[in-house]
């Protein structure tokens, strides 16, 4: 009897051992609504998948690494070669254009006078993808690429090419590279009505350049070398951004760069001696051209400053936090009395980063004349110093002949781009580290079980111990760098210690994935400035040795005159407004900006250079608090319009305001303006609906988001996958993406769902919602599947996840884009985006109808400056302005404050990569926002009641999106009852106007 019951006990434990393993080779697949609906969708995945080795950008060694391979193969540089061609003896081309006229069209252009060359040059425009020129090599070896170029007309961004040799790209670098535009002052400085310095103007100065083609980020010192072996060789150059001529094309040998010591016997042996001529002082303000608009000249109120503030703003110094980007280059000009030596003094400021040095690579009449200067170190300081160009042993001399001679400095990245190259390979390192432990975990570990991750991992620990070692490693160059312990030290001997403390305890990594995820965004975020080189410079003292220095530090008397000058004038200085005001003799209106004081700062800026001028129009700008011009709360904005205190015009507004305000009667109707169709074409036409009320169009555009596909190349390919272009594409991935422990993110919002099934939120008028339609039903329950059967993620930090190899494809708009290209430097070039998902119609066109958010700019009904503030609005919202308000912008804030803005044309001038402004311009085509109606703003709660009911729940969606109607539609008839609105008679609905 025992024996049988042991025997019932052991089949009965086989029975649910098998059960439990079933079970457990089914749970990922049938994940959210179980297997049929993965067996629905797994065989309906088609879409090819992507090809690792396909990638626009494809995943290359960096130069240093190609080179160095190379050399250690015994590749050396050519010695006193030049091959050049006439960029016309090009030997082939080819462009995109399809149809029996595509070759004629991509044909690049033959021109002559261009610039002031009078013989026959090549115009390259967007109709070329490519160029190829063949070369006749006579030796193996590297060479340097030469280009005579000239930047004709474009969008005012740099030129951008690729270059690949006989059909390969040599290094990562090579897939874009950078020809700048020249810029300088337009006009002299002028001084407003306050006393205060007015920058001028940046215009372009495009002339004939002969440059060797550098990295143009500022990671190497030298020219970009090329290997090339002997024989016919093909050169291909390929367009990425901005039209050129091109006059030549080079091969030239590296030209050797001497040591200092080697120049100095040089300059003995040809008899050279001090000049005794007086020193000359030349003000850094006063540029000959740089290769950024936003490099200008910028104000400083020490005393010993040159010329003194004095208790004014005074443009009297150049650089400073604008001039930290590699590769951005100043050039001056100045003259020396007679032939001689002569040494280089520079009155610095480097008080940025925290004790780290900056570098400079500094040129002499257009190249460097001694190693010393290919990467010149600034170091830092608290206060300004006289920075005399030399080293331990001395300060260098400068042989200069009588006459003009130019100084170029350009930003160099120096020894951090090392350091963040190393860096990156970290924090990658800690994404594969972390994704091979939840392959065993999960992304929520059992805290009471023990996982034994050190022998279920081959290599676990070794990888966590590397990982120290590497961070310990940056450590040490960066305390080499400064002598001490700099702030970001520190922080990574936090993160050190924390690795080091998961490989002395490995049971208890399971309990530290949060901690992991964290380190790497900790490492991302100091990337981010790790690379940044400010430099601020007053003058250039260019003197014979034994020149007495000038005294270049103010003391604390001095410095205590300029604060009671500055106290004094406080009592009659605005400084709530910013820049300019006026004075009585000229018209002006008031502006009020909803962004920070950089933003507003600019705007005054830029309306003092070319509004102004231009109009005669001054303007008052204040900054506000964002969420004081928007809607659903006491605020600055109404207030002031109920005390008849608002200002002219406001920008920034919330996209909501102005149909709010139109329902009070409270701003003015822009389409009263003759132009006002001319400027509403600047915009997409999606991007106006939200302004309209009752005929009238109340505001412009200022800045728009909308979504797009963002996805992991890697990981795609990886699984074989390829990219959705339709709903029906993205539900086929889920099966392969969740047996793989990952998901796809798609936002909580109903607008695609329902533009795409041909709804709309509400009726012609307002009056009702357009929520009790079929087709509105079908876009509900589309959007609530996503999550009861498809099991997406009802929420997800897709930016986290994503950098954590768990979600590698997902919706996401503007704010997306930004975090992924400044705060996960890890993932450069393993991203890229794609349109939205749309749904296919019955024509075989993909609809991607979907909607975004929106600022806009508009003018107050109690403003006596209409007509004032209308030209203010034209002029804000223009093509000129909102380019180079968003390049400045940038250059000021970084990437991560790149301007959104809703004018087309100057969204298409801003830096963006070639592929992603595809990518944004399809998706434009498709831009619809919703419409602001009275008591509107319940839409949006009931909606997400509607959705709360069905998918945490479980209510039927049919019967919980009519409760949400009627909710909406009581609301709605509410409004319109308050406001005293009535439907007109016998109108059934339909659609609302430009729904």
């Amino acid at each position: 009897m025992a024996l049988h019951l042991k025997r019932r006990k052991a089949a009965i434990a086989v029975w649910l051992a098998a059960c439990l393993l079933a079970g457990e080779a089914v749970a990922p697949a049938a994940r959210g609504s179980g297997e049929t609906l993965a067996e629905k969708h797994r065989s309906a995945n088609t879409l090819k998948p992507i090809a690792y080795a396909s990638y626009t950008e494809q995943q290359l060694p960096a130069y240093d690494d190609a080179i160095a391979k190379l050399m250690a193969e015994g590749k050396r540089d050519t010695a006193g070669l030049r091959l050049s061609l006439p960029a016309s003896a090009y030997s082939g081309y080819g462009g995109s254009a399809s149809g029996t006229d595509a070759a004629a069209a991509a044909a690049p252009q033959l021109r002559t006078g261009i610039g002031d060359k009078r013989e026959e040059t090549l115009l390259w425009t967007e109709k070329t993808d490519w160029i190829e020129w063949t070369f006749d090599v006579p030796e193996s070896g590297f060479y340097e690429l030469e280009l005579t170029y000239y930047p004709v007309e474009g969008s005012r961004t740099a030129i951008e090419r690729s270059v690949s040799l006989d059909g390969a790209f040599p290094f990562n670098e090579a897939q874009r590279l950078t020809m700048p535009r020249l810029w300088g002052d337009q006009g002299t400085v002028t001084v407003n009505n306050q006393g205060d310095d007015v920058r001028p103007k940046q215009s372009e100065v495009p002339r004939w350049e002969t440059a060797r083609l550098t990295d143009g980020e500022g990671k190497y010192a030298e020219p970009l070398r090329f290997y090339a072996e002997r024989g016919k060789r093909t050169l291909r150059m390929g367009r990425l951004r901005e039209p050129v001529a091109l006059a030549a094309v080079a091969l030239v040998s590296p030209e050797p760069v001497p040591a200092y010591a080697e120049l100095k016997k040089r300059y003995e042996a040809n008899g050279l001696v001090p000049a005794k001529a007086e020193p000359v002082k030349v003000q850094a303000e006063q540029t000959a051209y740089k290769t950024d608009p936003s490099l200008r000249m910028e104000t400083n109120s020490d005393p010993r400053v040159e010329p003194k503030a004095d208790g004014y703003q005074r443009l009297n110094t150049m650089g400073g936090w604008r001039w930290r980007k590699g590769g951005q280059q100043i050039v001056w000009t100045f003259e020396v009395p007679e032939t001689g030596l002569y040494r280089i003094g520079l009155k610095t400021g480097q008080w940025w980063g925290d004790g780290l040095p900056v570098y400079r690579r500094i040129e002499i009449d257009g190249t460097v004349p001694f190693r010393e200067l290919q990467e010149y170190k600034f170091p830092y300081g608290r206060d300004w110093r006289l920075e005399t160009l030399g080293d331990g042993s001395g300060e260098y001399e400068f042989a200069l002949s009588k006459g003009t001679h130019t100084i170029r400095m350009t930003v160099q990245v120096g020894p951090y781009g090392e350091i963040v190259d190393s860096l990156n390979g970290t924090i990658r390192g800690i994404a594969d580290l972390l994704r091979s432990i939840q392959m065993v975990t999960g992304s929520t570990p059992d805290p009471n079980y023990r996982y034994e991750l050190e022998k279920r991992i081959p290599g676990l620990l070794g990888d966590v111990n590397k990982i120290g070692d590497e961070l310990e490693g940056q450590m040490e160059k960066l305390r080499a760098l400064t002598g001490r312990s700099p702030a970001i030290v520190h922080s990574l001997a936090g993160v050190r210690d924390q690795f080091r403390s998961m490989a002395a305890n490995p049971d208890r990594i399971p309990g530290q994935l949060e901690d992991l995820a964290a380190s790497q965004t900790k490492l991302g975020s100091w990337l981010l400035g790790l690379g940044d080189s400010p430099l601020a410079l007053d003058y250039f003292w260019i003197a014979p040795a034994g020149a007495e220095k000038p005294v270049v530090r103010s003391n604390v008397w001095q410095r205590t005159a300029v604060m009671f000058k500055n106290f004094w004038r406080s009592f009659t200085k605005n400084y709530d407004q910013i820049g300019n005001t006026p004075d009585g003799s000229q018209t002006s209106i008031d502006v009020w900006v909803g962004n920070g004081r950089e933003w507003a700062q600019l705007v005054k800026e830029l309306a003092d250079e070319s509004f102004t001028p231009q109009s005669g129009i001054a303007v008052n700008v204040n900054t506000i608090p964002a969420g004081q011009l928007g809607v659903g709360h006491v605020n600055t904005l109404l207030l002031a319009l109920s005390s008849g205190e608002a200002p002219d015009a406001a920008i920034g507004v919330d996209g909501t305001l102005p149909a709010e305000f139109a329902f009070r009667d409270a701003v003015v109707n822009l389409n009263r303006f003759e132009d006002y169709r001319e400027a509403a074409s600047w915009f997409l036409p999606g991007a106006l609906i939200p302004f309209r009320y009752n005929g009238g169009d109340y505001a412009l555009p200022e800045t728009q988001d909308f979504n797009v596909l963002f996805y992991r190349k890697d990981l795609l390919a990886e699984l074989g996958l390829g990219i959705p272009e339709t709903w029906d594409d993205l539900l086929s991935m889920l099966p392969a993406l969740q047996r793989s422990g990952m998901d796809a993110y798609v936002p909580s919002t109903i607008d695609p769902f329902l533009y795409q099934q041909g709804g709309s939120f509400y009726n012609a008028d307002g009056s009702e919602s357009g929520l009790s339609t079929p087709e509105a039903y079908q876009a509900f329950k589309k959007w609530t599947d996503l999550y009861t059967n498809y099991g997406v993620p009802i929420q997800a930090d897709f930016f986290s996840r994503m950098r954590a190899d768990k979600m590698p494809i997902g919706l996401a708009g503007y704010q997306m884009y930004v975090q992924l290209s400044t705060a996960a430097p890890e993932l450069a070039g393993r991203w890229a985006i794609a349109p939205a998902p749309g749904t296919r119609r019955a024509d075989g066109t993909i609809d991607r109808t979907s909607g975004g958010g929106l600022k806009a700019s508009l003018i107050f009904k109690q403003s006596k400056r209409q007509a004032e503030s209308w030209a203010f609005l034209k002029w804000w919202m223009s093509r000129e302005t909102q380019a180079q308000f968003g390049r400045e912008l940038e250059s000021l804030l970084g990437v991560e404050a790149r301007w959104n803005t809703a004018n087309v044309a100057a969204f298409r001038e801003l830096p963006w990569r070639k592929e992603d402004l595809a990518a944004f311009e399809e998706q434009w085509k498709w831009f619809r926002e919703q419409p602001v109606v009275l008591g509107g703003y319940f839409t949006g709660r009931h909606l997400g009641n509607a959705w709360n009911r069905v998918v945490l729940s479980g209510q039927n969606p049919r019967e919980s999106l009519e409760e949400a109607v009627k909710e909406i539609d009581k609301e709605l008839r509410l409004k319109r009852q308050e406001y005293a609105v009535e439907r007109p008679s016998g109108e059934k609905g339909g659609k609302r106007e430009g729904d």
